[in-house]
């Protein structure tokens, strides 16, 4: 799997960040090829060789996902139940041609989804996040629940509502993806950390790009000791350089 550099969602991502009310925004929007990398052909080469990579995994709740993640939806807010056609396309099963476990994924599937996540948060490991941890997602339910939450939180974000959006559909398009999110399992991972206030997750997946892409928001307190850093301070270093 490997990263693909995107400058415009780097400028977007920092962007967002700055515009901050109240809060620190861990903003991260990546893509990432679906082929596998040298690294990762040897350790699945290396991989128990008795697994069976195509036996479906039991999905999440979405509904109970973003409850948890989102009080203020409430329980009166109907979210499209997965078996339901929707503009992200349908179930795993749809695109595997499967007809049975509607709302289940492969085991390879779950091993790609945690390697982004991996790839994205070298410092945790979701290597063994159940498959319930993910979600299906509707496209529509996602950008509406996104840009509720952004709203509270990001000055002016009515202006960068499109940009988002766009340069999600130019990497992915959603239209023809399968869209997971992912459910923190209350286990040593960013999402769950302390400072953190509320966190989203989602992975876009496209079979015909061989894509994937990351959006994950984490609205991070003031108070918390974070070591992200939205612009460096090279000041020290440039001292120390005209001191030389």
């Amino acid at each position: 799997m490997k990263f693909l550099e995107s400058s415009e969602m780097d400028v977007f991502s920092q962007t967002l960040a700055t515009g901050a009310i109240d809060c620190v925004i861990d903003f991260k929007l990546e893509t990432y090829s679906s082929k596998m990398v040298t690294s990762e052909k040897k350790q699945w080469k290396s991989n128990d060789k008795s697994v069976m990579w195509g036996e479906r995994q039991p999905l999440g709740s979405y509904d109970e996902m973003v409850i948890s993640a989102s009080p203020s939806v409430g329980h009166n807010h109907r979210l499209r139940h997965l078996s339901e056609r929707s503009c992200s396309g349908g179930s795993d099963n749809d695109f595997d041609n499967n007809d049975f476990l509607i709302d289940s994924i492969s085991r390879k599937r779950l091993y790609d989804l945690t390697q982004v996540l991996n790839n994205s948060f070298p410092d945790h490991d979701f290597t063994n996040a159940s498959s319930e941890a993910f979600a299906l997602v509707n496209y529509t339910d996602l950008s509406r629940l996104v840009d509720m939450k952004l709203e509270t939180i990001v000055r002016d974000y009515h202006i960068r509502r499109e940009e988002l959006w766009g340069l999600i559909d130019d990497a992915i398009v959603p239209s023809d993806c399968q869209i997971y999110s992912f459910k923190s399992q209350f286990e040593d991972d960013p999402f769950t950390e302390d400072g953190c206030i509320w966190a989203l997750a989602f992975i876009f997946y496209n079979k015909g790009l061989k894509r994937f892409v990351l959006l994950t928001i984490r609205c991070l307190s003031k108070q918390a000791d974070t070591s992200i850093e939205i612009f460096p301070d090279f000041s020290e270093d440039e001292a120390e350089a005209q001191e030389k």
